[in-house]
């Protein structure tokens, strides 16, 4: 566990994950991540979702620099277990969440921070939040940004966002589909409060029947959409009458 991050499982069977190192903008250090994953994977069978968001003014400005030092040696190999893979694995295992997963995000939200706004079930954003890809900046290929992202916004969005570095304003975000709705800064909080609140009136099962039709079957076929939506619908009721 690090100082760094909040992990608070609600009464109300939310889990509460907070990003608390506004000093550095909410960098994500590779023990913020560490944190994140183990509560992720210890969460109770009884939760019904998860809320993330942040201390201070800004969401998550990207990650702490795992860059190796000039004149290091190192093979492509290693630069991929160092550098790659730990934030692969991350995404992967927000992915991975089986039941949904709610973001608020104020100000800041760029590299890594952008891919978690994009990742999100539904990402509540600030009126005045700014959304941004600034790694070409550095000469630094964001394809590992591009792979978390690259299935929640179409090509040209995606391409847009790279290329240019734009900082894009909340309700630009809104609609290239990056987050689900905005609102002013003071309200951010009673949005969230009556999501979770009715989340938490959902059953377990249904939760997570919906949560795995998000995560697998929007871009199959409709046949194959046709029986998942079935069979899910099906298993979720059958709850309700053993």
């Amino acid at each position: 566990m690090t100082d760094s991050v909040r992990i608070v499982p609600r009464q109300d069977a939310i889990l509460e994950v907070v990003l608390a190192s506004p000093a550095s903008g909410n960098l994500l250090s590779p023990s913020m991540v560490d944190a994140i994953v183990q509560a992720f994977e210890a969460m109770s069978p009884t939760t019904r979702a998860v809320y993330l968001h942040a201390d201070g003014p800004d969401f998550c400005t990207g990650r702490t620099s795992v860059i190796p030092p000039p004149g290091t040696r190192a093979t492509a190999l290693d630069l991929r277990h160092s550098i790659a893979d730990p934030i692969l694995d991350f995404y992967q295992c927000v992915r991975d969440l089986n039941v949904p997963l709610i973001i608020s995000v104020r100000g800041k939200a760029a590299g890594v921070g952008c891919a978690l706004a994009g990742l999100a079930d539904v990402c509540i954003a600030s009126e005045d939040a700014k959304f941004s890809v600034p790694e070409m900046d550095k000469d630094i290929a964001p394809t590992l940004v591009m792979a978390a992202l690259s299935d929640r916004l179409s090509r040209a969005a995606l391409a847009r966002l790279i290329f240019t570095r734009d900082s894009l304003a909340a309700s630009e975000a809104q609609a290239i589909g990056l987050v689900s709705m905005t609102c002013p800064s003071d309200q951010i909080e009673g949005h969230v409060a009556a999501l979770l609140a009715k989340l938490a009136r959902n059953s377990v099962p249904t939760l997570r029947g919906v949560k795995s039709f998000l995560k697998h079957h929007p871009e199959t076929s409709f046949a194959a959409r046709r029986d998942a939506a079935a069979l899910i619908n099906c298993v979720v009721m059958a709850e309700k009458y053993r």
